[in-house]
């Protein structure tokens, strides 16, 4: 009875540092019983089966279980880029001051906390305006900077209408790139070896400096795609978009009828430029194509005369012949 208690604890204690350590430090039964020796031995062979399902499931490893999650990168790093969006609606008297109030945070700051990616306006300040302002940032700066807008734009008498917020996870990406890095690296080292130590012909050796550079170039490429990678995790970007409220009447609320009233005498000077155009185009036409048809209607004319005065004599000269 105490060598089957003892066994049974033994178990229990091995699935227990089994899921405590991971399979790397769970020990072999072959040490288990080099450490207890015999009186181990004879405790262990009756064990239980649910004290044997523990050993057995502390062995396996817990990346073979198939209901477990997949693995967090080495130290649980995670590498998400951020993407925000906000959108304000302020008065458009205001809106110039507050777009430039953050277009100034973001320069004062430096280029290591936050950079400025491009901004416009356009609008009248009396009538209504727009703006964008797109910034990349270091994300603790970033964050405190995004908690001051509200109340800015409270302050000029506005309100923050809406805000977004995506996320990309380059994690695998990274890692990938990484470890495709690592790899080309050797290969160049080995090329690089081959090179130095072993001799040959000379194309041979053409061979391989072709493919030396060709893996150089890679790695360059390689090495740029994530540099940008571990910018866009650095720093998050934000695109702030600003509207103004709209007014019922403005000073742009007649510049239509103006804009008609000024056009009209130009729309009256088009018509008759457009005239004068058409009967410029078909004077030369006139010209050639009048003295054509004049002359067949005169030529068409004197036909007709003659057929008429041939018809009469023809008549008169058959009455002529009945009388006598």
């Amino acid at each position: 009875m105490r060598g089957y208690l003892a066994g049974f604890a033994l178990a229990v204690l091995l699935a227990a540092c089994g899921q405590a350590s991971g399979p790397a430090s769970a020990p072999r039964p072959a040490q288990v019983e080099q450490a207890m020796g015999g009186e181990g031995r004879a405790a262990m062979a009756p064990a239980p089966p649910a004290a044997q399902d523990a050993v057995s499931s502390a062995d396996q490893p817990t990346a073979t279980k198939p209901d477990t999650p997949p693995q967090q990168p080495r130290g649980g790093v995670m590498f998400l880029a951020y993407t925000y969006q906000m959108g304000l609606e302020i008065p458009a008297e205001h809106l110039a001051d507050v777009m430039d109030a953050h277009v100034r945070a973001c320069l004062s700051a430096g280029p290591t906390l936050c950079q400025l990616v491009g901004s416009n306006r356009s609008g009248d300040p009396q009538s209504s305006m727009n703006g964008m302002v797109d910034l990349r940032g270091e994300p603790n700066w970033l964050r405190s900077f995004m908690g001051g807008i509200n109340a800015q734009a409270t302050a000029a008498g506005g309100r923050v209408t809406s805000q977004a917020t995506s996320t990309e996870d380059l994690t695998r990406n990274i890692v990938d790139t990484e470890a495709h890095i690592r790899a080309q690296t050797a290969l160049r080292d080995r090329l690089q070896e081959m090179l130095r130590n072993r001799p040959g012909r000379l194309s041979d050796l053409l061979d391989v400096e072709r493919e030396l550079a060709r893996v150089q170039g890679e790695i360059d490429s390689t090495q740029s795609a994530l540099a940008v990678m571990r910018t866009r995790v650095a720093m998050s970007e934000l695109t702030i978009n600003y509207a103004s409220a709209p007014k019922s009447i403005g000073s742009d609320t007649f510049e239509p009828l103006r804009q008609a009233v000024a056009g009209f005498l130009g729309v009256v000077a088009w018509g008759f430029a457009a005239i004068i155009t058409l009967i410029a185009g078909l004077l030369p036409f006139a010209i050639v194509i009048v003295p054509v048809v004049w002359g067949v209607i005169r030529w068409r004319r004197k036909r007709a005369e003659r057929a008429a005065t041939a018809d009469v004599s023809t008549s008169t000269s058959e009455a002529s012949k009945d009388r006598s």
